[in-house]
């Protein structure tokens, strides 16, 4: 079969990393399998996609975007930003269309709603990457039901070298925009009374992230910090990390959390999305309501004095992980998608 999947761009994200993964696992199945970014040449996961072996296109042009979609079988879009382009190339072409949504955001504009009656006319399927996402949206447009379908997030494995710290590393893996609130965390860890052996890592860049070092400056200053910035390495970001914290307002099926579980992490996340399709409360991690930081940080403080609870909300998202998210049952599932 050959496959060609789209994406806004190349950044270090959850959705362009999980489709470099899909990818590559699709690859190892013996199908050819292409990618257009539509963002800018030499972004961070570029080289990854030439290292693997991936065709590789950057355009945003419509004319080029429809010669290129006659080579293929199935055209998989990632992104609702290349969404109208992917459509209007697709009209002359018999090539079948899927949208993978990976986010749970549901677009109510005029403008939207026009899109989506032009996609109702050439989309072969809808995938959204969780259950709850997928009905969310078809109580504003129902006509997708019997094309739409939930496909869970995989990914490939994790097999990070943890080093025993004297501090519990406690972080957020997330690009610094609003809706990944990572102050949350800074919050929370202000409000706590002992934060003696705790140390704090965020991976990520993005607008703001100046506004989040200069509020650990503000909230606390004693505090062993660290901003990493952009590291796409998933193996070098688990070997300093001991507790996952996700803070987002929304999320789709969280890749970070994936990782985490991957990676035998334990996970403090917002309850929003599909985060609790992948945390179970005091089963592989905690969940809190969005933005109630007393709630985040009386679950830190549990999870920080326990090394022993740390291990066994570890190995159980592991295990979990490894029963239903990995990358290889996840493109099955797409696999199936595309027929």
């Amino acid at each position: 079969m050959r496959i060609l999947h789209i994406v806004s761009s190349l950044n270090v994200g959850g959705a362009e990393r999980f489709v470099l993964d899909l990818a590559v696992e699709q690859i190892s199945k013996g199908h050819s399998v292409s990618i257009v970014s539509m963002g800018r040449k030499g972004e961070s996961l570029e080289s990854e996609v030439k290292a693997n072996n991936l065709h590789l296109f950057l355009t945003t042009n419509v004319f080029q975007l429809m010669a290129l979609f006659r080579q293929y079988d199935v055209i998989n879009i990632h992104s609702s930003h290349c969404l109208l382009r992917s459509l209007l190339a697709s009209i002359f072409c018999s090539s079948r269309i899927v949208y993978t949504r990976h986010n749970a955001r549901v677009h109510f504009s005029a403008r939207w709603k026009f899109i989506y009656k032009l996609a109702y006319f050439k989309l072969h399927k809808m995938i959204f990457v969780a259950e709850k996402a997928r009905l969310n949206y078809l109580k504003v447009y129902p006509s997708f039901e019997p094309r739409s379908f939930t496909v869970l997030n995989g990914i490939s494995p994790i097999n990070p070298k943890k080093h025993v710290m004297s501090k519990v590393r406690i972080g957020i893996v997330a690009r610094f925009v609003p809706l990944k609130s990572q102050h949350y965390l800074i919050e929370a860890i202000a409000c706590m009374s002992c934060t003696e052996n705790i140390a704090l890592e965020f991976f990520g860049e993005g607008e703001l992230l100046e506004k989040n070092k200069q509020l650990c400056m503000d909230l606390i200053p004693k505090l062993e910090v660290t901003f990493h910035g952009l590291v796409s390495n998933r193996d070098l970001i688990f070997n300093q990390l001991d507790i996952l914290v996700v803070t987002s307002e929304t999320e789709g099926l969280s890749l970070a959390i994936l990782e985490a579980m991957s990676s035998r992490t334990p996970v403090i996340a917002s309850n929003v999305g599909g985060n609790p399709e992948l945390v179970t409360d005091e089963f592989n991690g905690y969940l809190y309501e969005y933005a109630d930081i007393q709630k985040l940080a009386d679950c830190i403080k549990i999870l920080t004095q326990n090394a022993k609870l740390r291990t066994k909300y570890g190995e159980n998202g592991y295990n979990r992980y490894n029963d239903h998210f990995s990358m290889k049952i996840c493109a099955n599932e797409y696999l199936k998608s595309y027929s």
